[in-house]
């Protein structure tokens, strides 16, 4: 397969005005991939990020949301700010909000893509797949036209790291079918399958039960654990948290990682050739994924942002910027003492990081071989701007 073109701009701004900053190299960044040959008159737009999570801060900052749309808008497209359900979908807007995501600050509407319950969404049958044959995918992304994915690249604690392919494969999907029947979670766990719980390591610190987005964990005084299974989205949380190892979701990265392709696949399907574009934010690259209830400091550096519209190429990229960047003091890297240049991520998180790029390569859902083509500054006053 031939190099597919990945355009970069580095977070360094050495001269002091506008052109050579972050936001003005995104402007230019969005001129140089010509959204005119992707979007056309009155598509619907879904621009595709991730919220957040209450105290979960280093998302996507508004003011290059807004970059976004503007240019959306300026080949006449119809955007709106979406991401699928994390918690309960109306608390979520509220963290979206929080978080500075709103209307007001992208200037489009913000709307969650699955419905107020998680279920708003249609089953796609998955091209050459392994495990999942099917998949629901989250309605506000399978009627959408066109599709920008803007994604906070940082680490993972289950798939090592999490970019653009995450960000469509398990951004895309609903936690439930149509039905009430689960869904995302099937990504998480092997023939879909609760938590296992090992009684004799449990301390009974009550913490998974605290973190459950859907309270599926009921724990009685030190006498009953119960995980409902009607309830449990199997997301994985509670066993990330659990720092005895009482729980555990029973999957392996080439499984996990295979399922993600496999539910990329699913939602690219659901688009013509050409209609989607990937954005990766190498910026406050902390080491777990924005969903869980805190963040980290970064594990590396501000690296800047890769614009392209192949998944697998974007995350090839991004990933090897990173793993050029040096470990930062201070942070979960030193704490483990990985203080040498290399792949961070898979240091710290303890995970295969190539696993996913290597499988959606096999699995044709994009190719690792790219063209990197650097930005430095704004050539040209754009249209993008609010100016």
């Amino acid at each position: 397969m031939s190099k597919v073109k990945v355009f970069y701009a580095s977070a360094r701004s050495k001269v002091w005005n506008y052109e050579h900053s972050l936001p003005a190299k995104l402007e230019e960044l969005l001129d140089r991939i010509d959204l005119s040959k992707y979007i056309t008159a009155k598509d619907k737009v879904a621009v595709k990020t991730h919220f957040g999570s209450q105290g979960a801060f280093r998302v996507v900052r508004p003011v290059f949301l807004r970059k976004v749309v503007n240019a959306v808008k300026a080949v006449g497209g119809k955007p709106f700010i979406t991401d699928t359900t994390r918690i309960e979908s109306l608390e979520y807007l509220e963290v979206a909000a929080e978080n500075g995501i709103t209307h007001l600050t992208c200037g489009a509407p913000v709307l969650i893509a699955d419905g107020i319950r998680g279920q708003d969404s249609t089953p796609v049958k998955i091209e050459g797949h392994k495990h999942i044959s099917e998949i629901s995918v989250a309605n506000a992304v399978y009627f959408a036209d066109a599709m920008i994915v803007v994604s906070h690249f940082k680490g993972h604690i289950q798939a090592g790291f999490g970019g653009a392919i995450k960000n469509i494969g398990m951004g895309g999907v609903s936690p439930k079918t149509h039905c009430g029947g689960h869904n995302r979670g099937r990504l998480h766990s092997v023939d879909d399958k609760l938590p296992a719980w090992d009684k004799k390591k449990c301390n009974w610190c009550g913490r998974c039960e605290e973190i459950c987005p859907v309270e599926a964990i009921k724990i009685d005084k030190k006498k009953s654990y119960e995980i409902t299974d009607e309830a449990c989205w199997r997301c994985g949380r509670c066993a990330r948290i659990c720092k005895q190892k009482a729980l555990d979701m029973p999957i392996t990265s080439e499984r996990l990682n295979t399922h993600i392709i496999e539910a990329s696949k699913a939602v690219m399907s659901t688009f013509k050739p050409k209609k989607v574009i990937f954005i990766n934010f190498m910026i406050e690259m902390q080491p777990e994924c924005d969903c869980m209830p805190t963040a980290d400091v970064p594990v590396v550096n501000d690296q800047g942002i890769i614009i392209g519209d192949d998944p697998v190429a974007v995350d090839q990229a991004s990933m090897d910027i990173v793993c050029k960047a040096k470990p930062l003091p201070d942070s979960l890297a030193s704490d483990m003492e990985v203080t040498e240049i290399g792949d961070t991520f898979a240091a710290v998180n303890k995970k295969e990081t190539h696993l996913s790029l290597e499988i959606g390569e096999k699995m044709g859902l994009g190719t690792r071989q790219y063209e990197l083509i650097t930005v430095v500054k704004k050539m040209k006053k754009s249209k993008l701007s609010d100016e």
